[in-house]
């Protein structure tokens, strides 16, 4: 959303912090709870309201992994980085369970399932699981199973981790958000990044009616962080992902949070007993671009159609939501300071930093990626997931 000139103020108010964090999403909020935890004083600016973005309209899987197989990870990226992948995505787990999330409502250990629906993936996943055993992960893999979705899909097999969970992410958003909310400036713009004009700083970020000075900026904005910092539309695409929730009119259960056709789609039931079915972004894919979150009727149709076909779901649909990811160049995050030679002119180096390209699973890396990103910077720690792999 542009800001209108007649909306900058001649002099706006001046705040001033350690770091500030750019985004109250599930990365924001988590980076803010590492500083926290150092006791290094932070603010966090949020252009709308509390995980506006993609961190509330996601379908709540905490799983292992993404969105493809295991086997197919290590043939992309190499054994060593998926193993890092998938270690991290344990971790993350791991990091939202020590601040509590497990005292949710919604909260449930919900073993993740990833179907195959054709003898491809069926290969792929049986090579996964294999491969996953052999690297020290916890793996299941079933051939039958009695929940309303397998004789409804009618899988070949399936890959189960068993330690993965689901959550309603509305309620982890607010939970992580409690003990910072005298940090969160809620409805705080960020129109520009500039040098800063106070001597204590570095780097100052402009909204339409306050300047924040700070040490260094950490941009948590995922898709929509190339909206700011123009230099990152190469490497960070921003993609619509669609879901609906369905009533079911019927008795229907469903023992774990499903994936098929590799994340093509992805179901799971909540605690009331509804069913929340996402995904087939790649039936339309060249139209679910952009920045746009609104559902749209054609790729709500598909989604429907497959609850309805493959699902043998009955009963009315009571909502449906769509949400802005930000798909990285090559599907792994990046973590790290943005190079000199992009900063705003007059920025001192490792002065603005970037954490995110979750390409879809957000809730899955987004708290390991954050606790990487402090560790970087105040640290020194090396990321695995540099800005700099895609420099020329």
């Amino acid at each position: 959303m542009s800001v209108p000139y007649w909306r900058h103020s001649p002099s706006p108010r001046h705040l001033h912090t350690d770091i500030l964090i750019v985004g109250a999403g599930v990365c924001g909020l988590s980076a803010a709870h590492e500083l926290a935890a150092r006791n290094i004083p932070f603010l966090i600016a949020e252009r709308h309201t509390l995980g506006s973005g993609a961190s509330t309209r996601n379908a709540g899987f905490l799983m292992r992994g993404m969105a493809e197989n295991y086997a197919l990870a290590v043939r992309d990226h190499g054994r060593h980085l998926a193993r890092t992948m998938w270690r991290w995505t344990e971790d993350n787990l791991h990091i939202h369970l020590s601040r509590g999330i497990a005292t949710l409502p919604s909260y449930r250990p919900t073993p993740s399932c990833l179907m195959a629906l054709e003898p491809v993936e069926l290969e792929e996943l049986r090579q996964s699981l294999n491969l996953l055993q052999a690297d020290g992960f916890d793996a299941l893999w079933l051939n039958s199973h009695h929940d309303s979705a397998w004789p409804a899909a009618n899988p070949l097999g399936a890959l189960v981790n068993p330690h993965d969970a689901a959550v309603n992410p509305w309620e982890l958003i607010s939970h992580l958000a409690r003990p910072l909310a005298p940090f969160i400036l809620e409805h705080h713009h960020i129109i520009a990044l500039e040098p800063s004009s106070h001597s204590a700083a570095a780097v100052a970020a402009r909204t339409p009616d306050t300047l924040i000075h700070a040490q260094r900026i950490l941009l948590c904005t995922n898709a929509y962080a190339p909206l700011l910092l123009p230099i990152l539309a190469p490497i960070i695409a921003p993609k619509r992902g669609q879901m609906l929730a369905i009533r079911p009119d019927s008795p229907y259960r469903l023992d774990y949070s499903y994936y098929s056709s590799r994340g093509s789609e992805y179901f799971r039931q909540t605690p009331d007993g509804a069913i929340v079915v996402g995904g087939k972004r790649t039936t339309h894919a060249s139209q679910e671009t952009g920045y746009d979150d609104s559902p749209t009727p054609a790729l709500q149709h598909e989604i429907e159609l497959f609850a309805r076909q493959s699902l043998a779901l009955t009963g009315p649909v009571i909502a449906r939501w769509a949400g802005t990811m930000g798909f990285s160049k090559d599907a792994l995050p990046l973590i790290g300071p943005i190079p000199t030679a992009d900063l705003p002119q007059g920025a001192p180096p490792d002065s603005l930093w970037f954490c995110g390209g979750f390409t879809g699973h957000g809730m899955s890396l987004a708290a390991r990626s954050a606790r990487a990103a402090i560790a970087h910077m105040l640290d020194a720690t090396p990321s695995p997931f540099p800005l700099s792999r895609f420099s020329t």
